[in-house]
């Protein structure tokens, strides 16, 4: 593997648990219904469908980058989909001369990302990628309303004799045809540069956007600039500038502690907006401009109140300084509140080696790693991550019981953190029988939504209550996943067999478990060889 991961749990004691729990499943020793009630002689058992891992399980999406170390050249560059334990199960190579770091899903089964012809859509199931016609530099974001990209470009701008580089935020439509371009010179003043002097060649870089995000509720667009230590809030339908948050920004700034500041972040990347008032992003901290010698990247939770311009830091990580990473970087929140990230040019021995993809917990606890290998002529680096899954995903159920009933509420996530609300079905099973379908929608920011139902007049006697969720795109919550190289193959299961593992009702029902589990075994011994 290109990548080492190491993970806080063992592999080879999960195959044999994992053996012994489909073996007696398999015969009828063992009943994985672990949230049961029982009222009036009656037993309801709603099956366990979310992982108890404090880490939070899924995929990775990554872009992996191969630079040699002495001439700085790019070697190879890839689009990786892997599990935790940074097995591939997908990947796409790439160009070497894309100035887009970003990728993203943007639906269930599509990728935007960059290669050197420009900005592309690749489908994971048909593998099929699709230029859109334009380029743009470190991120781009889709907006969903019009079904329109904004893209990141720049132009060189004469002040008084001195050369600037202003980045211009460009929407192009799915045809690849320009249809505005707004200038951030608009909203930074010649007079706003870093004092240390960002130049590329002879010419002063003094915005450095990064981020960029369409929020359609607001009809508003978010920049983050790096140069300014500044993050913007514009108006779309205008392209007027609503306002700034950071060193020239509107807000009054308090830190964590509730120190009133000047600055919260330098040089920062990765600006999210993660609910109606909160952002995510990686402050750097690079050219920190109230201790020079300050080296300690982190991720940053900002929380605003629009109504009295006051902007607070409402959690943070500190990472150790050994992680600092002064170019990229990335920080994402989880369903589980969990932080994922990257320090994409983390330091050993005083060398820059290579990233760390971190996820940490609410108290700040390191529960899952994947650290660059240290090589002499090698660095391998990474500027985002994405953690997914395949399908949507349901809670446990909260169980209510009264004196003639029993009420199951469910929480139900979408595949993965979406910038826009997506359309689904749900299908609650009683025993073998449907008892509810419905429509439902999945919130944007990985927010969840909530199914119930309440059950009464049950026959005494135990029961049997599941929840299937299906996306956009047919994708079953309960469906099996296998992998043959790298193209993605996707077994529904049926009604018949996800009832006969809970229930055990008939040999043919059987025969298809033991073929799918013995796959499954195949699949688990493959990777932990």
């Amino acid at each position: 593997m290109l990548l080492k991961t190491f993970i806080h749990r063992k592999k080879t004691k999960k195959i044999l648990t994992l053996s012994l729990i489909l073996f007696l499943v398999l015969f009828g020793y063992y009943n994985p219904r672990k949230n049961s009630s029982v009222i009036n002689n009656v037993s309801i058992f709603a099956d366990d469908s979310v992982s108890t891992h404090e880490y939070f399980e899924g995929y990775n999406l990554y872009i992996l980058e191969r630079e040699n170390t002495e001439t700085h050249s790019i070697i190879d560059r890839k689009i990786l989909l892997t599990d935790l334990d940074n097995n591939i199960i997908n990947e796409k190579k790439l160009g070497s001369n894309s100035v887009l770091s970003d990728i993203k899903f943007i639906n269930s089964s599509t990728i935007l990302y960059g290669d050197n012809n420009g900005i592309r859509m690749w489908n994971i199931e048909t593998n099929v990628s699709v230029d859109l016609g334009f380029g743009s530099h470190h991120e781009i974001a889709y907006n969903y309303r019009n079904n329109t990209f904004l893209a990141l470009g720049g132009h060189i701008v004469d002040i008084n004799g001195t050369l600037y580089n202003y980045d211009l935020i460009n929407e192009y439509n799915s045809s690849g045809i320009l249809v505005r371009s707004l200038d951030t010179q608009d909203y930074v003043e010649p007079w706003q540069i870093c004092p240390y002097a960002n130049v590329i060649n002879v010419t002063i870089d003094i915005t450095h956007a990064n981020s960029i995000s369409f929020d359609e509720d607001e009809n508003a667009i978010y920049l983050n600039c790096r140069n300014t230590n500044t993050f913007y809030k514009i108006d779309y339908a205008t392209g007027d500038l609503i306002w700034g948050l950071g060193e020239y920004g509107n807000f009054t700034m308090f830190d964590i502690y509730g120190n009133q500041k000047d600055f919260l972040f330098f040089h920062c990347h990765s600006l999210e907006k993660i609910a109606e008032n909160k952002f995510l992003l990686f402050d750097n901290d690079f050219h920190n401009q109230t201790n020079a010698i300050d080296k300690q990247s982190r991720y940053v939770e900002i929380t605003t109140d629009s109504d009295k311009m006051y902007a607070n830091v409402t959690r943070e990580w500190n990472s150790p300084t050994d992680y600092f990473s002064s170019l990229w970087g990335d920080c994402n929140l989880l369903p589980n509140d969990n932080l994922l990230g990257v320090f994409s040019y983390t330091m050993y021995q005083g060398k820059e080696i290579g990233s760390k993809l971190v996820e940490v917990n609410e108290e700040g606890e390191i529960v899952w790693i994947l650290e660059s290998p240290i090589e002499q002529e090698i660095k391998y680096t990474v500027n985002k991550v994405e953690r997914f899954r395949f399908t949507p995903f349901v809670s446990n159920p909260k169980v209510t019981e009264e004196e003639d009933s029993i009420g199951f509420d469910w929480k139900i996530w979408y595949n993965f953190n979406a910038k826009t609300e997506f359309s689904g079905e749900y299908y609650i099973y009683l025993d073998n029988r449907l008892l509810l379908q419905d429509n439902l929608t999945f919130p944007k920011y990985w927010q969840p939504t909530q199914v119930n139902c309440t059950l009464k007049d049950l026959e005494p006697g135990n029961h049997m209550i599941s929840i299937i969720v299906k996306d956009e795109d047919n994708h079953f919550s309960n469906e099996s996943e296998f992998y043959n190289g790298e193209y993605l193959f996707k077994v529904k299961q049926s009604e018949a067999l996800i009832l006969g593992i809970s229930l055990g009702i008939g040999i043919p029902v059987l025969i298809v478990t033991i073929i799918i589990s013995w796959k499954f075994l195949v699949k688990l011994k493959k990777y932990d060889s």
